[in-house]
């Protein structure tokens, strides 16, 4: 049985970009949806129908922008390993961001 209610839970660093992710403003999330897809683009994913995930009523936060939403489902859906690799670069990524925006103001 599954103890988590979000898959992203099942993994602390997994769950931490998620949430990190989710504080930030649309601009931010949308340039790490970027990265994350480019990181994921040649990875072999599990079974991919980006079409399904809108056949129900969008009431995550991810789902409010439509590639922030495909950059969560391909993180998702990437194996484990590469689930946690890429959410450290995400991590990594979103501190690189927040610190040049901040330097900038």
């Amino acid at each position: 049985m599954n103890m988590f209610k979000r898959w992203y839970d099942a993994d602390a660093v997994v769950s931490r970009a998620i949430n990190e992710l989710e504080k930030q403003a649309e601009v931010i999330q949308v340039r790490c949806a970027d990265f994350i897809i480019d990181l994921l683009k040649d990875v072999e994913l599990e079974k991919l129908s980006l079409e399904d995930q809108y056949n129900y009523i969008m009431r995550r936060w991810y789902d409010k922008n439509i590639k922030v939403s495909h950059a969560i489902e391909y993180l998702r859906l990437s194996p484990k390993e590469v689930r946690r690799d890429t959410a450290l670069k995400v991590l990594d990524y979103l501190k690189e961001l927040t610190t040049k925006d901040d330097n900038l103001s």
